[in-house]
């Protein structure tokens, strides 16, 4: 009888085995109607469908308030440690909130922390107003940023994402653009890493704030997302992921329960780890196999080297990315070690993919008259 088991266990799994190995690696992902996953660095789509269907997002809209909130900080408009005084407005909000209270100041980074983990609607309302005056200012200056992003099929209708009588939606396509452009600064994954913590607010009052995105915890490589659900968006979530040097971004619209989204976005993860590679085509600092001559110096030839890595995301089994240098036949001495020579391509199908400085490897002074005398002779 044992027997029988074991062999029946065997079979099952074999079969299910060679269903997989018959479906293509895209048809194997588990996603919603609505999802997009694309490299970080190049923007390469890496998956799609649905990706343009107009759909609302529910809270994912705070990516666009935590993005414009940034790029106030980086541009030196705010600053994370400045207070902020709750209005009455931002403090009357329902739904996700942080129970912040009017009148009282709060750092911009603790509101920053509560929208990127709780999704604190109260907290996105007093950004909102510190940045554009009020909230309705503020959703125009949302839709102006968007369509600078070239997020065609995007309305904002509010800071929150809370659902109102006003139209208000945006797609997977969409929604992933703006992820890619949050998560280009360094200080939101000071934020979108935080999995549980007690607030403490001015008044001594506690309120513990709980990441919505599930996947930070759970998912290997993940760092950053936003979640969001009303009853006509359903579950959605953004998220993005790193592993061996590539980081992904991708979203899922209207799963049908929280964990769908889960399962779905991991699986495009799964998905682009398994089935993508970064591929360093010049390692940062290393010599460059290039000649560039040197006029009036102490030496003839300069040896450069790289700024930077230069990677290209590669499917596994491509091999079509190459190199192409804009450098000059000659330099005149002085050189300094570091200078700016020239700049190389990776170059994809023809297409200039990615670039990266190149730099004078050593020092090469001016040739007096006695070096010259010396070459002479």
């Amino acid at each position: 009888m044992k027997k029988f088991f074991y062999c029946l266990v065997l079979l099952i799994t074999m079969c299910a085995v060679f269903a997989c190995t018959g479906m293509t690696a895209k048809e194997q992902v588990v996603g919603s109607d609505n999802c997009y996953m694309v490299d970080f660095n190049s923007g390469r789509v890496l998956y799609a469908k649905g990706e343009n269907d107009r759909k609302p997002i529910a809270s994912m809209v705070k990516i666009m308030t935590l993005l414009l909130t940034f790029e106030n900080v980086d541009s030196g408009k705010l600053s994370l440690d400045q207070k902020v005084t709750i209005s009455h407005d931002a403090a009357k909000q329902v739904g996700s909130e942080m129970f912040l209270d009017e009148g009282q100041e709060y750092p911009l980074s603790d509101l920053v922390k509560g929208i990127v983990t709780m999704s604190a609607n109260d907290a996105s309302v007093a950004v909102a107003e510190l940045i554009a005056g009020d909230e309705v200012a503020f959703t125009n200056v949302m839709n102006e940023r968007a369509k600078s992003l070239g997020m065609n099929d995007t309305l904002f209708a509010n800071a929150t994402g809370y659902p109102t009588k006003e139209e208000q939606y945006s797609t997977a396509k969409d929604v992933t653009c703006m992820m890619r452009e949050l998560a280009k600064h360094k200080e939101y994954y000071n934020y979108s890493t935080v999995w549980l913590e007690d607030y403490t607010h001015p008044s001594g009052r506690v309120t513990q704030m709980a990441n919505t995105n599930k996947l930070i915890r759970h998912y290997k490589g993940c760092d950053g997302g936003k979640t969001g659900y009303t009853d006509s968006a359903k579950f959605c979530l953004a998220g993005t992921a790193t592993r061996n040097g590539m980081r992904v971004v991708g979203s899922v619209l209207g799963a049908n329960d929280s964990k769908a989204r889960f399962r779905a976005m991991s699986s495009l993860f799964n998905y682009s780890f398994n089935n993508f590679k970064q591929v360093v085509l010049v390692k940062g600092g290393s010599p460059l196999s290039v000649d560039v001559k040197v006029n009036g110096g102490k030496k003839d030839k300069l040896s450069v080297i790289a700024k930077n890595d230069l990677s290209v995301l590669q499917a596994r089994g491509e091999n079509n990315a190459k190199l192409e240098y804009n450098i000059p036949e000659s330099v005149k001495a002085p050189i300094n070690c570091g200078d700016k020579i020239g700049e190389v391509y990776a170059i994809v199908d023809g297409k200039k993919i990615a670039v990266c400085d190149i730099l004078a490897g050593e020092e090469i002074k001016k040739a007096s008259i006695w070096d010259y005398v010396k070459k002479i002779m």
